[in-house]
């Protein structure tokens, strides 16, 4: 129900730029014929009734969804309200809102959008469990109506004319009207039956009911009753003279009665706005063609400009020139926002990456590019994030299919690796430097004097690492190019703080037998290994030399292992004795996993 909600108010939100359109179309065609009026309320209707918009450049509205319906679900926190300035006042209070203190305790996201969708559930039951009720109470009061003629009924219960009834509509008057009086009131009901009045109020009502919590759709409503009028007025009075006008005027304020302003039905004449109307009728004059082109021609514009979504843009603000600024988070988020990904972590690069020229202060030297990829539907995609220092700006490619990629680190690791650079420890070793290139590659461990190894918390021992970076000093020659030689590079290793490694597997390849790693035993420079850390993380990597890893979290019973690398990859083993068999029934892969050794956790 949460989703259904979400959605809800997503296309609420879009509405409401319509309805604020329309209020000021209203005013803009305030001498347009009435119908008009009714025909932009109609626009705003057919956007609250379909839950999907073609994409056109022409759309105005800011954003097509604002909220994502499975922001519980899918750990992006945050809204597109399609103005970046709001959304980056926003999100920091969502995203704080969203994190639990204690990872037993849940967030108030959890908490709090469950509840408002079960609020928002009873009051569309109440609305319209009120409207049924109300329907259902005039019905009895006008059982013993009498018959005039055809569908025209008389009562004492009735104070005022209406309408009741949708597939025979009734019209019921009361016994006070004289004959002149009835004549403008029958021709006034019979209008609106014509125009099919009684349909389009009631689903109007219907829709406030869904759309209850948004207050300028009930002022949408208010007004929407009060057109609905004007223009069955005008369809009564185009043809009558000036004097039958003050008779149908007279008519109004005769069966003006106070009602309640919002009702389903019926439709009642002189329900709603009798002063104005009274004015209308009296000032009526016959549209020119002028008037009923350019109501069209506002109507057709406010329908293409808020009918339609906007394109969903592919760019998002940079904050920042120097290679600190980066901000992974946002940029994974805004990238599985842009591709449709439920999961920021299921971003991935390797290392057929773009170098990174960065000047002696670590600002980007030039506009730079991060080939990622990601798999989606079985099949992988690649793009690019570009990096636009002119406007300051990120752009992401259109993705484009490529083979299934073997060498995996996550994106954001990879610009935190970027992000975190120590950029002290690296002046320190190449102090004249005046530019450094900096090349992802996947091969080498830590060792040497020219090594560093690093956290986000600067410089630190790893407990593993995941990216390695080689930075290459360059210094300008004379004539305005650069050069660099190979026994100043320097190699980056970031990763993690050290955790108590609680057990270590090796074996050929995954599906494959691992072993358990015993304090004799020598790796062989080719074997696959699986490490579990007391952090509850494990890192498990195709060979001992490759600085890439596949990295998770996992949690132990007393009869299974759960391996988890994103929220929705489950690899579940049971344990028999030392060793763990893959149980593919409980996983969400069906790799064929043979038995793994199994160190219990000491």
């Amino acid at each position: 129900m949460t989703e259904l909600f979400l959605h809800i108010v997503n296309i609420s939100i879009s509405a409401s730029w319509l309805v604020s359109v329309v209020l000021l179309a209203r005013l803009v065609l305030k001498r347009a014929p009435k119908w008009a009026h009714v025909l932009l309320w109609g626009i705003v209707g057919v956007r609250l009734i379909f839950p999907f918009s073609l994409e056109s450049a022409l759309s105005l509205i800011p954003s097509a969804e604002t909220i994502s319906p499975t922001i519980l679900t899918d750990g992006i926190h945050r809204v597109y309200t399609g103005f970046p300035t709001l959304n980056q006042s926003i999100n920091p209070v969502l995203s704080q809102a969203a994190t639990s203190t204690t990872d037993a305790a849940p967030n108030l996201l959890e908490i709090w959008l469950p509840v408002l969708a079960v609020l928002w559930f009873f009051g569309v039951a109440a609305l319209l469990g009120w409207s049924a009720v109300s329907y259902l109470r005039l019905q009895r009061r006008v059982a013993t109506a009498v018959q005039l003629e055809n569908n025209l009924y008389q009562s004492e219960a009735v104070l005022s004319p209406f309408v009741l009834g949708l597939v025979h509509p009734r019209i019921y008057l009361p016994f006070y009207l004289d004959q002149d009086t009835m004549e403008h009131v029958v021709a006034h009901e019979r209008a609106h039956i014509q125009r099919r009045d009684h349909w389009w109020k009631l689903l109007a009502f219907v829709l406030l009911s869904v759309y209850w919590f948004n207050p300028l759709l009930w002022l949408a409503y208010l007004l929407l009753c009060r057109d609905i009028e004007l223009a069955c007025d005008e369809k009564v009075v185009r043809g009558m003279e000036p004097r039958q006008r003050a008779d149908y005027s007279q008519a109004l304020l005769s069966c003006s009665v106070r009602r309640p302003a919002i009702a389903a039905c019926p439709l009642a004449f002189g329900e709603v706005g009798v002063k104005q109307r009274v004015k209308s009728v009296l000032r009526y004059q016959r549209p020119t063609v002028l008037a009923v082109s350019a109501s069209l021609v506002v109507c057709a514009i406010v329908g293409v400009c808020f009918l339609t979504n906007p394109p969903m843009s592919r760019g998002f603000p940079m904050q920042g020139h120097n290679v600190a600024d980066l901000d992974p988070q946002e940029i994974v988020e805004q990238i599985a926002h842009i591709e449709h990904l439920q999961y920021p972590s299921e971003l991935n690069v390797n290392t057929d990456q773009f170098e990174v020229l960065l000047n002696a202060d670590f600002q980007w030297e030039k506009s730079g590019t991060v080939r990622f990829f990601y798999t989606q539907h079985n099949q992988t995609y690649r793009a690019q994030l570009r990096l636009n220092l002119e406007d300051s700006t990120y752009t992401v490619t259109q993705p484009t299919t490529c083979p299934e990629q073997t060498t995996i680190y996550k994106l954001r690791d990879y610009l935190e690796a970027l992000k975190y650079l120590p950029q002290e420890e690296i002046r320190r070793l190449a102090p004249d430097a005046d530019q450094f290139s900096i090349t992802h590659v996947a091969e080498g461990i830590p060792g040497g004097e020219r090594t560093i190894t690093y956290t986000d918390d600067g410089v630190s021992d790893l407990g593993g690492w995941f990216i390695h970076l080689v930075v290459q000093p360059l210094y300008q020659k004379a004539n305005g190019g650069y050069h660099g030689t190979g026994d100043e590079t320097i190699h980056l290793f970031y990763g993690r703080p050290p955790a108590q490694r609680l057990a270590t597997y090796w074996g050929a390849d995954l599906p494959g037998t691992f072993h358990l790693k015993t304090p004799d035993t020598t790796l062989d420079f080719d074997a696959s290994y699986l490490e579990l850390f007391s952090d509850g993380s494990f890192t498990w990597s195709r060979s001992i030399l490759m600085s890439s890893v596949t990295r998770g979290y996992y949690e132990e019973t007393a009869n299974t292992l759960t391996l988890y690398i994103y929220s929705d990859t489950i690899y579940v083993f049971d344990k028999k004795g030392d060793s763990l068999i893959y149980n593919a029934d409980a996983s969400t892969q069906s790799l064929p996993m043979e038995e793994w050794a199994y160190l219990p956790g000491a």
